[in-house]
């Protein structure tokens, strides 16, 4: 290695250690979504509808608990449908999200095609980048 190329190399090495040193924490905000199936029957084709997104479940055995994490990009309301045993679809609209709400969601599939959902959201203050 030649002798002019140090300074370079050294100041690559401090740029690399600086980057290190003080990287970026990036705050994300999640949902965690618990879909409960009370009904006392198997469901087909449960879908979740959020803002800009959407999950299904295939199959829901009753009384089991299914569990999954979303971000919501921009605002609306969220919906749960099913097809129920005789084969008629359930659809009943939620609460209204909002980018940026962290928290948790519980939807409870009720017996008489009633589907309650719960939540315990707070807003976040946008996306956070902090140096430490």
């Amino acid at each position: 290695m030649q002798l002019r190329n140090l300074p370079v190399l050294a100041l690559m090495l401090c740029a690399f250690a600086l980057l290190c040193a003080g990287c970026k924490n990036y705050q994300s905000y999640w949902v965690n979504v618990t879909v409960s199936n009370q009904t006392g029957a198997l469901l087909r084709d449960v879908e979740i509808d959020y803002p800009s997104a959407s999950f299904g479940i295939n199959t829901l055995a009753a009384n089991a608990i299914y569990h999954y994490r979303l971000k919501i990009n921009g605002s609306g309301k969220i919906h749960a449908q099913y097809a129920a045993p005789m084969g008629r679809t359930i659809r009943v609209d939620g609460p209204i999200l909002q980018e940026n709400q962290q928290g948790n969601i519980s939807i409870q599939l009720l017996p008489d095609h009633k589907i309650l959902f719960s939540d315990q959201l707070s807003m976040g203050h946008g996306d956070k980048f902090s140096v430490h």
